[in-house]
């Protein structure tokens, strides 16, 4: 969602008041005296790429910006208030159940995890919500086991097309994602990743278990249900090795390879959604 939409739809209270409630006081005060150009101001200096966490308010900016969008997009693509959600690669991540539950406390949210900290925190962080959350203590590409198909109206990937990526990679190279600490092992992985991107060898080892993942999920999405895809680039990948320029490029690599796949996708274009940074499909 692009900053000036985002800030009038703040401006106008267009957004329900859960989807604040995450914010330091100090910094909802802050807010609440700004008038929209300093609102939009304050979230465009926060979301120009590549994202600089290291400014004042920017974790708690982001979170919101990415829960205020999400909660947006599903007003926008007029999902039922009694959905079924699948978030691929949650990690411990909340900005999705955040916004599922200020748009409806009707729905499920389903994720699947093998790393117990990362679920530990995830169930921390969701602990106030009055959605359904259940947690798979699985890998997501075994679904099927546990769900029917067309049992999801939406399933989302928040930032989550790099972590399949390294996850993908690391599996290969021996990298232990599940009784690691992601944050811990990243920069191994991204660095990973790099090497084979700069050999030309990342679609060869990739593709194929990237399609499973999405073939997969055609199966558990129900007709007329969306594939939500967000991405972001934060500042220092550069310096660990990595490519904040590949990275940016995560949502039209997936372009490319799910259009490839033929797996009877089609693309849903909404204003305000920068294709760089997000791709909705529905089956």
């Amino acid at each position: 969602m692009n900053v000036h939409k985002l800030a009038k739809h703040y401006y106008t209270g267009k957004f329900p008041s859960q989807i604040e409630q995450y914010l330091p006081t100090a910094l909802l005060s802050q807010l609440h005296k700004m008038n929209v150009d300093e609102v939009e101001k304050l979230f465009d200096q926060t979301m120009r790429s590549p994202i600089d966490l290291s400014r004042q308010w920017s974790p708690e900016l982001i979170e919101f910006y990415y829960t205020a969008s999400l909660y947006n997009l599903f007003v926008e693509l007029d999902i039922s208030s009694h959905a079924s959600l699948y978030e691929i690669a949650a990690g411990d991540t909340v900005c999705i159940p955040r916004a599922l539950d200020a748009y409806s406390n009707n729905s499920t949210y389903v994720t699947a995890n093998l790393n117990k900290e990362l679920s530990r925190r995830f169930m921390q962080k969701t602990a106030d919500l009055s959605i359904q959350i259940k947690i798979i203590e699985d890998n997501g590409n075994n679904l099927l086991q546990y769900y029917e198909p067309q049992s999801f109206e939406v399933i989302s990937f928040h930032h989550a097309i790099n972590d399949i990526i390294q996850t993908i990679i690391a599996d290969i190279e021996g990298i232990d994602t599940v009784n690691n600490d992601w944050w811990t092992i990243e920069p191994q992985m991204l660095q990973a990743v790099m090497r084979y991107h700069n050999r030309g060898e990342l679609r060869r080892a990739a593709f194929e278990s990237f399609i499973n993942i999405i073939d997969t999920c055609m199966k558990l999405l129900k007709k007329g249900g969306y594939l939500i895809f967000d991405n972001c680039t934060y500042a220092g990948y550069d310096q660990m090795g990595y490519s904040s320029e590949f990275h940016s490029a995560y949502i039209q690599l997936a372009r490319e390879w799910i259009h490839e796949s033929n797996l009877g996708f089609k693309e849903v274009e909404l204003e305000g959604y920068d294709q760089q940074w997000w791709m909705m499909m529905t089956k």
